[in-house]
C-alpha cells in the first residue's frame, strides 16, 4: 500500500531466528462475542495489533491475556482452544474478585494516578495488592505453560510489574538457563521523588529489574525509572543501564508510533472526502481548532477550554471566526471523580458557548461520544489547528494523528510538554497547558501564522510520523531485544554454586574457606546496630568451625572487639580483622600482627585523616571509622547513610583527592558495594593476608581455597605459591563478576548454600535473627 506521501512506509522485516515471540499484555486484542453457546473472535485494529503488526509476517508471535470475561459461565476449555487455534492467542483466566482488585484496585486506583503525578491517592490496603501479586502469578503460570526453550518473552504496561521477576524465578526452578524477558511501561514513569511515596515501591523495581530490556516512550521516563533505582533501591546506574543482582539491565527509549497505514488507507475513501466537504461548508469562513480526548483528568480539558475563553478575551474579533470541536470520549463513567470531571468541563462548554454564541455562532461544539473512524478522519482534515493540552500522557497519539490527515491543510499543532510526543514533534508549538495565558496566545500565533511556516512545520511533522509509525515502534524494540539477548550470550560466566559444592565435598585432604563478614555473612544496613547474622547462617558456621577438615577464616575490615563479640561461639575459626592486620587463630589465642607492618607503616594516617574529616563534614549522612571508634590500621569514610547520588559525587571527588594530593604509601578502596573509601597500609593485600595464614598453619594441602567475598576480585587471586584461591561473589548491585570462579545473585542465598555444604536441611521461611550478633555496614 502507498501512503499519502507516495512512498512505502512499511519498516523491513525482522528476523528472530526462528524464536518465538510471546506478547503478554493485560488484555487479548480480541472481542468476543457468545450466541447460542458458541463464539466469535473480533481482533481489535488499534494500539499493540498495530505496533506489531510489521512483526506478524516475519515473526511467529503468541499473545497472552485476559478476555475481560470470568471464567464462571464461560466454556473455558472451548474459548481456550478456539483462541489458540483462530487468533494465536492465549487467555489468562482470574477471578471476578482478582480481577477486580488487580486491575480496578490497584492498577488503575493506585499506579495509574501515581504515574501521572496525581496527588491524593488512596493507597489500598494490603489484600489489594496481594491480589494483584497473585493475578501477576497467574499470567505467570500461564506464560511458563506456553514457553518453549528460545522464546522471546515481551510483558506489556503497569499491570504486570511483577511478572518478569516470577517468570525468570518460575524458569530456574524448572532448569531453564535462558529465558529472555522484556517489558515496555506505555505510560509515564514519574520522578523518583514521587515515586517514592508508594508502598510497594521496592516490589515494583524489583519485578521489572530481572528483565534483560526495559523500554519508555521517553528519555525523561527512562531517566526517571533510573533513577528511582538510585534512589529508592541504591543501586548502580547509568543513562542506559541499571546494575542489579550482577547484570547489567538495559534501558531504552521506543517512542510509539501511531497506526500509519491505517489513515493512509482510509483518508481519502469516499466517505471520509463526503464528510470532509460537508464539514468544509459547515465551517466555511472559521479557523477550525480540533481535541480529541478521553474524558480524563490527565488530558487536561478544562485548560483547553480556560485558554479560549482567554483567547476571546483578548482578541474579541475572533469569536465567530474560531470554533473549537472537541471530543471527550466517556471513561469510567461510574467513578465519582470522573463524573465530577464531566461537569466541570459541560459548566465550561456552557459558559463560552453562552458568553460568546450567538444565532449562528457555537464556539465549542462538544461530542460527549466516540465518533466513527471516518468521521474522525474528516474532522482532523478539516481541523486548522488541533490543540492538546494534557498535564500528563504516555505519548499521546491525536498528536500524529492529526498531522498524518493534514495533507490538505497544513494544520498547526499546539502541543502540551508534558505529553510524550512533545519529546519526538519538534516541530510543533509547545505549551504548558497550567499556563493558560500562554495557551491562549499560542493559538493566537498559531492563527495568525503565514502559509509558508504551517507548510515548513507540517512537512517536517508529517516525515516523522511517516517514518516512526508503529509498526516502526514494534520492529525496533523487539530487534534491540535481540540484540541485548545475543550480546550476553557468549560472555564468560562464573560456574554455578551446584559445582562448587561439588568440588568442595570432593577436596581432600583440608579445605580453607574465607569469609568476608558484611554483605557475605550478613546484610549491608544503613545503621549498623540492624545488620545480624541469621540463625540459619550461624548455624552453619558452627558446623563447619567443628569440621576438623574445614579451616574457617573470617577476613573482614572490622575492628578486632567487633569479631570476637560476633564469632565468640567459633572456637577454631581464624579472626583476621582490619582486612587482616590483626589475626586470632582460635578462640583461645591472642590477637598478633599478622604481616609485621608495624607502626612505620602507619605514617600516611593523619594527613589522610584530615582529609577524611573534611569530606565527612560536608556530606551529611556520612561518617567515618578510625582509632577514634577502635580501628588501629585502616580508617573508612562511610556514605552509605548519604543521600545516593550526593554521596556518590563526593565519593569520586574524594578518591580523586587522595590519589593526586596524599602521599602513595597506603592503599584506597572506593567501593560502591560497601557504598565507603577504605584506607590501610600498603601491603595489607587479600592475596597476603590468605598466604601468610595458611603458613602460619603449616602450609597444608589445601585440596580447595574459596574466598566469599561482597564485590569482586579486578583479577584471580593465587597464593604466595601460585596457587588458585577460588572466589564466590555476592553479585547483588554489582556487575557480572567475569573474575570470580562462582557467585551468588543475593545475599539471602548464603544460608542457603552453607547449610548444602554441611549436610544441613534448607533454611526456613522468617527465622529470627538473635539481636546480640549485630553487624556493621561500615566495613567489608
Amino acid at each position: 500500500m502507498v501512503t499519502m506521501d507516495g512512498t512505502d512506509g512499511t519498516p523491513p522485516p525482522v528476523s528472530l531466528g526462528g524464536r518465538r515471540l510471546i506478547v503478554v499484555s493485560n488484555r487479548l486484542p480480541v472481542a468476543i462475542k457468545e450466541k447460542d453457546g458458541e463464539y466469535e473472535f473480533t481482533m481489535s485494529s488499534g494500539g499493540l495489533v498495530a505496533a506489531l503488526a510489521g512483526l506478524r509476517g516475519s515473526v511467529d508471535m503468541v499473545w497472552l491475556g485476559t478476555t475481560g470475561m470470568p471464567p464462571d459461565g464461560v466454556d473455558v476449555e472451548k474459548v481456550t482452544k478456539k483462541l489458540r487455534q483462530e487468533c494465536n492467542c492465549v487467555p489468562v483466566w482470574l477471578s471476578k474478585k482478582i480481577a477486580h482488585e488487580h486491575y480496578n484496585l490497584f492498577s488503575n486506583e493506585v499506579l495509574w494516578p501515581l504515574f501521572h503525578y496525581k496527588e491524593n491517592i488512596e493507597f489500598k490496603n494490603k489484600s489489594v495488592f496481594d491480589s494483584y501479586t497473585v493475578a501477576n502469578r497467574i499470567f505467570c503460570q500461564t506464560v511458563m505453560d506456553v514457553y518453549r526453550p528460545g522464546d522471546l518473552i515481551w510483558v506489556h504496561d503497569y499491570h504486570l510489574m511483577l511478572l518478569p521477576r516470577m517468570i525468570k524465578e518460575e524458569a530456574a526452578r524448572q532448569g531453564i538457563t535462558e529465558c529472555p524477558v522484556a517489558f515496555f511501561l506505555h505510560v509515564p514513569f514519574p520522578s523518583s521523588e514521587v515515586y517514592r511515596i508508594l508502598p510497594q515501591r521496592n516490589e515494583i523495581l524489583d519485578g521489572v529489574l530481572w528483565c534483560d530490556l526495559i523500554g519508555f516512550h521517553t528519555f525523561d521516563y527512562a531517566r526517571h525509572f533510573v533513577h528511582s533505582c538510585t534512589r529508592v533501591l541504591g543501586l548502580e546506574t547509568t543513562a542506559s543501564d541499571v546494575i542489579f543482582r550482577g547484570r547489567s539491565v538495559t534501558v531504552g527509549v521506543f517512542p510509539v508510533g501511531m497506526d500509519f497505514k491505517k489513515f493512509a488507507d482510509t483518508v481519502h475513501t469516499e466517505r471520509v472526502s463526503t464528510k470532509y466537504e460537508e464539514l468544509k461548508k459547515r465551517f466555511a469562513g472559521q479557523k477550525v481548532i480540533i481535541g480529541v480526548d478521553r474524558l480524563d483528568y490527565i488530558k487536561g480539558i478544562p485548560q483547553k477550554l480556560l485558554a479560549l475563553e482567554q483567547l476571546f478575551k483578548n482578541r474579541p474579533e475572533l469569536v465567530g471566526k474560531v470554533s473549537l470541536i472537541q471530543i471527550a470520549v466517556p471513561s469510567r463513567e461510574v467513578v465519582e471523580e470522573y463524573q465530577k470531571l464531566r461537569r466541570e468541563v459541560e459548566i465550561l462548554v456552557g459558559r463560552i458557548n453562552t458568553m460568546y454564541g450567538d444565532i449562528g455562532i457555537t464556539p465549542v461544539h462538544y461530542l460527549y461520544k466516540s465518533v466513527p473512524f471516518e468521521d474522525l478522519l474528516a474532522m482532523y482534515s478539516v481541523s486548522d489547528i488541533c490543540l492538546i493540552t494534557s498535564l500528563r500522557d504516555g505519548m499521546n497519539l491525536v498528536a500524529q494523528e492529526f498531522v498524518a490527515c493534514q495533507e490538505k491543510n497544513n494544520g498547526v499543532l499546539i502541543l502540551s510538554e508534558f505529553a510524550g510526543s512533545a519529546r519526538c514533534l519538534a516541530h510543533a508549538l509547545r505549551v504548558n497547558p497550567w499556563n493558560v495565558g500562554q495557551v491562549a496566545d499560542t493559538i493566537s500565533d498559531a492563527i495568525d501564522m503565514s502559509a509558508e511556516e504551517r507548510h515548513t512545520r507540517r512537512k517536517q511533522l508529517f516525515e516523522y510520523v511517516k517514518t516512526h509509525a508503529a509498526a516502526h515502534w514494534g520492529n525496533s524494540f523487539v530487534t534491540e531485544f535481540q540484540r541485548v539477548v545475543e550480546s550476553t550470550k557468549d560472555l564468560p560466566e562464573p560456574q554455578a554454586v551446584d559445582v562448587l559444592l561439588s568440588e568442595f565435598k570432593a577436596a581432600q585432604p583440608k579445605r580453607m574457606l574465607i569469609f568476608a563478614v558484611d554483605g557475605v555473612l550478613s546484610a549491608f544496613k544503613v545503621v549498623a546496630s540492624t545488620s545480624v547474622i541469621e540463625d540459619a547462617v550461624f548455624e552453619a558456621l558452627l558446623a563447619l568451625d567443628g569440621d576438623p577438615s574445614t579451616d574457617v577464616i573470617i577476613l573482614s575490615g572490622r575492628k578486632k572487639a567487633d569479631l570476637e563479640r560476633i564469632f565468640e561461639r567459633l572456637e577454631h575459626t581464624t579472626l583476621a580483622a582490619e582486612h587482616g592486620f590483626f589475626v586470632k587463630n582460635g578462640r583461645a589465642a591472642q590477637w598478633t600482627e599478622l604481616l609485621g607492618l608495624g607502626a612505620d607503616s602507619m605514617g600516611w594516617y593523619d594527613e589522610v585523616l584530615e582529609v577524611l574529616e573534611h569530606y565527612r563534614d560536608r556530606t551529611p549522612g556520612s561518617s567515618l571509622e578510625g582509632r577514634a571508634e577502635g580501628k588501629e590500621s585502616t580508617v573508612t569514610w562511610n556514605f552509605r547513610a548519604a543521600d545516593s547520588e550526593f554521596g556518590a559525587m563526593q565519593a569520586q571527588e574524594l578518591h580523586l583527592h587522595l590519589a593526586n594530593h596524599t602521599n602513595h604509601n597506603f592503599i584506597m578502596d572506593l567501593s560502591k558495594v560497601r557504598k565507603s573509601i577504605e584506607c590501610r597500609p600498603k601491603g595489607l593485600t587479600v592475596e597476603r593476608v590468605i598466604s601468610e595464614i595458611m603458613r602460619q598453619k603449616g602450609n597444608r594441602d589445601y585440596g580447595f581455597t574459596c574466598y566469599f567475598q561482597n564485590e569482586p576480585p579486578e583479577s584471580e587471586l593465587k597464593t604466595a605459591s601460585g596457587k588458585d584461591i577460588y572466589t564466590c561473589a555476592i553479585t547483588e548491585g554489582l556487575k557480572a563478576p567475569y573474575c570470580s570462579t562462582f557467585c551468588l545473585p543475593a545475599q539471602a542465598d548464603m544460608a542457603g548454600l552453607l547449610r548444602k555444604l554441611v549436610g544441613l536441611p534448607a533454611p526456613a521461611a522468617g527465622l529470627p535473627a538473635p539481636g546480640d550478633r549485630d553487624g556493621s555496614a561500615q566495613a567489608g
